[in-house]
């Protein structure tokens, strides 16, 4: 691994908050039993029986998301100029040391790692409270306990028989905590964390999770924290800075565009010695 000597943890940024389902919301899971009349497509549900979204999920998606963002489909490897990347896996580049924002926060081939991998994406679980609390508005008529039960038909096109199917679905308004670290190493990776954000804007605008083309999985990033714990926070000597609370992902980005902002959160020089805003 290249300059290991000058990649060392100087502290880590925690984005977290809610991520809100604007529709349904499916993410295939899988049964131990097909039971008679049950559920054609169920959704992922931890040990306890309740939904939520790998983290494999949101990071799989946002990285997709970005990867056509920021280069241009290759059908073939032997077409790859070292801006594209391929249909059937993540983008290269030609020079095997070279990597990218997205590289960085998501991961790379191996035989490319060049750099520490800066991104943690949690599994983000349902805010049981909030379902809870909302079961006699929002959750009134679910088929089962956390989730609703779509019916959909297949025609042929030519009888015009239906062929109907089921699609389980978290119910629009469903709330999940989701989490992402950054580990800052040096002072560039500060920048990342526009990548991160622009990556939540697009998932925004796009969709999460299976049927995203037949109106499921629009979802949004809602009161969200930016919260940097330096280094010596781990050693007790210093308390963690947090960021204000941000309703919605759009007024995150508004005070990202401000520099003055952006320079009072991230120390310019020396991320170790990060000062946040405390009163905007």
């Amino acid at each position: 691994m290249e300059n290991t000597d000058e990649e060392k943890l100087i502290g880590k940024l925690i984005i977290s908050g809610d991520i809100v389902a604007q529709t349904g919301l499916h993410i295939g899971g899988t049964t131990t039993a097909l039971d008679i009349g049950g559920m054609d497509n169920p959704i992922i549900k931890d040990a306890k029986g309740v939904p939520y979204i790998p983290g494999s999920s949101l990071k799989g998606k946002m990285r997709a998301l970005l990867e056509k963002s920021n280069y241009p489909l290759r059908k073939e490897n032997d077409e790859n100029d070292g801006k594209g990347f391929f249909t059937n896996t993540i983008h290269v580049f030609k020079e095997p040391t070279k990597t990218d924002d997205i590289m960085k926060i998501f991961g790379m081939p191996a035989e490319s790692l060049e750099e520490q991998v800066r991104g943690i994406f949690r599994d983000a679980h349902l805010d049981e409270k909030h379902f809870k609390n909302n079961e006699k508005e929002l959750f009134k008529n679910l088929e089962l306990e956390y989730s609703e039960d779509k019916i959909e038909n297949a025609l042929n096109r030519i009888t015009a028989k239906a062929n109907p199917r089921h699609l389980e679905r978290v119910p629009k308004g469903t709330r999940f905590d989701f989490e992402i670290i950054l580990n800052i190493y040096k002072d560039d990776d500060k920048e990342l964390l526009r990548t991160v954000l622009k990556g939540m804007k697009l998932l925004e605008d796009d969709y999460l999770g299976g049927s995203g083309s037949r109106g499921s999985g629009k979802v949004s990033f809602e009161t969200i924290n930016l919260t940097y714990r330096d280094i010596q926070y781990y050693e007790s000597i210093k308390e963690e800075n947090r960021s204000q609370e941000f309703v919605k992902l759009d007024d995150l980005l508004v005070k990202i565009k401000n520099d003055d902002w952006w320079n009072n959160v991230f120390s310019k020089n020396d991320p170790g010695q990060t000062q946040w805003v405390q009163d905007w």
